[in-house]
């Protein structure tokens, strides 16, 4: 796993910008996240797994882990706003699993 591309992918999702990116800017943005999210999250459910079950913070993040899904599955949207939202979310959502993942592959579950 190539941490540094999915920062990058991540950067690139959650800039705010003065004007709204191009279309196919975001589709392609869409795919690296969904790639990225794809790989990152059974990473992050076996480190949320290890928290102890029942704890305000195995809670959090169990939640936020469920709803990725639901997250994923949305496209980009109408129109042009949405897209751009949606990647954001995406991205943000890739750094919560970044951050949750055990990324250095030193997990001995």
């Amino acid at each position: 796993m190539d941490v540094r591309a999915i920062e990058v992918t991540i950067n690139r999702a959650v800039v705010q910008r003065s004007t709204l990116p191009p279309y196919e800017e975001l589709r392609e943005l869409h795919a690296e996240l969904l790639a990225h999210i794809e790989t990152l999250l059974p990473l992050a459910e076996e480190q949320v797994s290890d928290l102890w079950r029942g704890s305000v913070e195995w809670y959090q993040k169990r939640s936020k882990l469920d709803t990725i899904p639901h997250l994923v599955g949305q496209g980009l949207g109408p129109g042009l706003r949405s897209a751009s939202d949606h990647v954001r979310h995406l991205g943000r959502t890739c750094q919560f699993l970044l951050n949750n993942a055990d990324a250095s592959g030193e997990h001995a579950g």
